[in-house]
């Protein structure tokens, strides 16, 4: 195939600092530099990033995917002294290991097979400027220590050459996962995570600043109403159903949700509750995970291990809907291990839980292979 893998593979090169729109580092009706948030959690991480933009300290950002990572660090660049240059982030986990290096670094004609010209890697094009690491947690450990030079003195070689060059770089790392876990784990540095960690900031997923979400629908609507979309309003009651929503997605699916609202929506120009994703409205149902159950105890009392097991079933049932029937991500939004949460789906069906009426009845094994887990079989595939 002509030109080879490098060549043919586009990579979308963030425009220079300069022509990101600045925004007011104030407090502007809860917006600080695009970020939108008023609860006392976001207010503290915009003091932070207040403080640490001016220094090159290196800041690892932490948080759940939708978080809103990237917009952190694209504020921390544009109020550094460093604004006039450019922010390139790179996504480590989106691109392929044997490429990773060579997207980062750069390369020499002939380094490898398909590399038919000379190519500048993104810590040459941040030089001057901040680069973001994206899912640092997936980089490779033979990427990392060459990081951790490019930390320590700014000096790198470029695939297939033995010429060192220096660059001038400032470097934020953003990660959905635990990384002192991974430490741990020994599938990341410890030494590369602590000059990573100079400044933490860690950004909470969306159901844990519910008050901030009619601030975020306002903003987003106006976001969109900029390009060339009909400006919608949100009545009272959808907007009780988004705040009661958990947002395993967090902002990012918030937008998303919103847009469908928009392109798809009514004349009237208005998102009532009835308009809003079916997934959506099933899970805030307050009869599916009631917050009070009207228990009669009488003069015998009640069976607690019994009510007790079935409130872990509502829950397990809504956790297992949420994501789909994917069981990794309903442990974690559980915050259990994915191992206990299949044990416990696996005792539930050995004793007839009424949690299997709730999803369904398994699938035979010969329909399993390779059919995708779903919600329509949250306890068939234990697996």
């Amino acid at each position: 195939m002509e030109g080879g893998a490098m060549e043919r593979m586009p990579i979308e090169r963030e425009p220079a600092a300069s022509s990101i729109p600045p925004d007011a580092s104030t407090l502007d009706e809860g917006v600080f530099e695009g970020i939108i948030g008023q609860h006392p959690s976001m207010l503290a991480i915009f003091e932070i990033i207040r403080r640490v933009a001016p220094t090159d300290a290196t800041v690892l950002i932490s948080g759940e995917s939708g978080t809103g990572k990237e917009l952190v660090a694209a504020a921390l660049h544009r109020l550094s002294g460093r604004a006039g240059g450019r922010f390139i982030p790179v996504h480590c986990g989106a691109i392929p290991e044997e490429l990773l290096e060579s997207e980062m670094f750069g390369h020499e004609r002939g380094a490898f097979t398909g590399a038919i010209a000379t190519r500048v890697g993104r810590f040459k094009l941040a030089d001057g400027g901040t680069i973001l690491l994206d899912e640092i947690g997936e980089m490779s450990p033979k990427l990392q220590v060459k990081l951790l030079r490019v930390l320590e003195d700014g000096r790198f070689e470029p695939v297939g050459s033995v010429f060192t060059q220096q660059v001038d770089v400032r470097i934020i790392a953003a990660t959905n996962r635990t990384l002192d876990e991974a430490v741990a784990a020994r599938q990341f540095r410890e030494d590369l995570f602590y000059r990573l960690r100079v400044v933490p900031i860690e950004l909470p997923p969306l159901r844990r600043r519910r008050e901030d979400i009619p601030l975020i629908v306002t903003g987003l609507l106006d976001q969109l109403a900029e390009k060339g979309l009909p400006r919608f309003e949100v009545t009272p009651a959808a907007m009780e159903m988004l705040e009661a929503y958990s947002w395993p997605g967090n902002v990012r699916e918030l937008r998303n949700v919103l847009e469908q609202m928009v392109v798809l929506g009514r004349a009237e120009q208005v998102i009532d509750r009835c308009d809003l994703p079916p997934h959506l409205t099933a899970a805030c149902d307050p009869g599916e995970v009631p917050l009070a159950m009207p228990w009669q105890f009488g003069s015998a009392g009640i069976d607690f291990y019994r009510e007790m097991e079935a409130i872990e079933d509502r829950i397990i049932a809504q956790a297992l809907r949420l994501s789909g029937g994917n069981k990794k991500e309903a442990a974690r939004l559980l915050h259990v291990n994915r191992t206990t949460l299949l044990e416990k789906l696996k005792r539930k069906r050995a004793q007839g839980s009424p949690l299997v009426s709730l999803l369904g009845p398994p699938r035979s094994p010969a329909t399993l292979g390779g059919t995708r887990d779903t919600g329509a079989d949250c306890l068939g595939t234990l697996s």
